[in-house]
């Protein structure tokens, strides 16, 4: 199982897809998919994406679950309107958000939510 990701993460790390390969990539996919799926919002590929976690938490080795999620989230976020510009300022944001919250022991397979506080009425 770890064999799998550990190949993508380091292809990921040392870079051997070049992004222009990557762009192509999305490009094709986006045409394919306005002619396949026509004019239609983010919400079903939204609702497919989900779908395809479930089965790559099942599969994590598989790497064409790992694609599906991509195209997916691509799908999702260019039939929203959302810039590549307009993510990237969202997950820095989000990113100091997480970093300045706690976190429980992580447990290999389970989920990670972060440790709400209790607000003054919760705590009575």
């Amino acid at each position: 199982m770890a064999e799998g990701w550990n190949r993508c993460r380091a292809a990921m790390l040392q870079g051997s897809q070049p992004v222009s390969k990557r762009e192509q990539v999305r490009r094709e996919h986006a045409e394919w998919s306005d002619k396949t799926f026509g004019d239609v919002g983010p919400v079903g590929p939204l609702k497919h994406l989900s779908k395809e976690a479930l089965e790559a938490a099942a599969e994590p080795d598989d790497l064409s679950e790992w694609a599906d999620m991509q195209f997916l989230l691509w799908d999702a976020q260019r039939r929203a309107g959302i810039s590549d510009g307009e993510i990237t300022a969202a997950m820095e944001e989000k990113l100091k958000v997480n970093m300045a919250r706690q976190w429980p022991e992580p447990k290999d397979g389970e989920p990670r939510l972060h440790i709400k506080e209790q607000s003054e009425q919760e705590k009575k």
